[in-house]
Formats: structure tokens, sequence, C-alpha cells
């Protein structure tokens, strides 16, 4: 069998690395803290070691390291949970399923009104349970369903209302794939770490007054060197 020899010209190959491939990738929390610091040093040197220019890209720039920072440990929370409720929600997804077959079968073959519309409710009840494991809000500890065990938790059981109680509010606020719902609770939980210090709040950037301000900074300091100089020159004038 012949083997066609490996062609390594950016012809037709398939394989060809790009010089931004890397560009796409997102940073860790470490790397963006890393360069939080790195911020942060351009800014402390301040006055006459630092342009009004770059001084004022270095506010912006950190604004923005520091927003990313925080919606990056909410990625990481949200990604911490989803590991670890994994197979629990598998599980109650498979029962909420079966739930929902049984109801739609039972629903299907009664033929009594008063009957139908119970089962009918127990079809809607299946249903919105199989969105509770789908759609529970990423950043917090999933409350369990169908619990093995502490049962009559009542922490845990108004956690689960009020989740079930907020589907259905937001389904019927026209929130059809609750995406507005889980974007709250990830507000929510934004404005806990805000409050922790864990996370700077959205700051408005203003670069033409960052600028002007670090222009005046500055001018008021030249001015301040030149009158100490003046100062000196008159003091050697009278000496003479």
């Amino acid at each position: 069998m012949k083997t066609e020899p490996q062609q390594h010209g950016r012809g037709n190959s398939t394989f060809v690395r790009t010089r931004n491939q890397n560009q796409d990738i997102p940073l860790s929390a470490s790397k963006i803290k890393k360069r939080i610091r790195d911020v942060k040093r351009t800014l402390s040197k301040g006055g006459k070691h630092v342009s009004a220019q770059v001084f004022t890209e270095s506010k912006r720039r950190l604004r923005v390291l520091e927003f990313e920072l925080g919606e990056k440990i909410i990625d990481e929370v949200e990604r911490a949970n989803a590991t670890k409720y994994h197979k629990v929600k598998h599980f109650e997804r498979k029962k909420a399923e079966r739930k929902i077959k049984q109801a739609r079968n039972a629903l299907r073959e009664e033929n009594d009104e008063t009957k139908k519309a119970a089962l009918q409710q127990k079809l809607d009840e299946a249903e919105l349970k199989l969105l509770y494991v789908s759609h529970f809000p990423k950043t917090l500890s999933y409350v369990s369903l169908f619990p093995a065990e502490n049962e009559n938790d009542k922490k845990s059981h108004a956690r689960r209302e009020a989740i079930l109680k907020d589907i259905k509010a937001s389904l019927l606020a026209g929130d059809k794939d609750l995406q507005l719902m889980n974007k709250r609770y990830r507000n929510e939980y934004k404005q806990k770490l805000i409050e922790r210090g864990d996370m700077q709040p959205d700051a408005p950037v203003d670069e033409e007054s960052d600028l002007v301000t670090e222009e005046k900074k500055l001018k008021m300091e030249e001015e301040s060197s030149d009158d100490s100089s003046d100062e000196k020159d008159d003091f050697f004038e009278k000496a003479k």
C-alpha cells in the first residue's frame, strides 16, 4: 500500500497554524489577576513617569480587567456547580421525563373530562419539574426535586418551591427559554460578590474626563516644579 508524501506547504493543508490562533483563547482568572497587577504598577508610577494618555488608558484597562475577572469568577462557579450536580440532575431529568410520559399516556387514554383536568394538571407539574432540572440557576447550589434523604428539610423545601414558582412566573411573563430568569440570578450573584469585595462594580469609563483630570494634575506638578526652580535661582542671585 502506497502512502502519499506529507505536504508541509501552505497549499491545501488543513492543519495550517495561524499566527493569532491563541488570541481567541479566553484568559484564566489567574492570568487576568496578573494583568491587573501589571496595570496597577503602571498607575502607581503616576506623575512624570507616565504620560496623561497612558495613565488614562491604564485606568480604562484596569476597569475592563476587573470586570472580566468578576465575570470569570462567576463562570467558574457555574462550571463547578454543573460538574458537581451533573449526576443527580441526570437522574432527576430521566425521572421527570418518565413522569411526563406516564401523564401523557394516561391523559390520552382517559375519556372522563373531570379526570382529564386532573391528569392535565399532573402533566403540567411534571413538565415544570423538567424545566426545574434543566434551567435551575447555575450560580446556586442545586436543590434536589426527589431527595433521598432530608425530605422535610425546611430550607431546601422553601428554595425548591421558590424556584418552581419563579420558573412558572417567568414563563407566564413571556420568558420562554428562561434566559432572562437565569440572567437575573447571575446578576444577583454578581451583586453579592461586589458587596463582599470580591468583584468591582461596573464603572462607566469617561476617557475625556480622566484625560483632562490627569493633564491638570501634571500641569500643577510642572508649575510647582517651576516655582521651586525660580525660588532657587532667586536664592543664588541674592547670595552673589
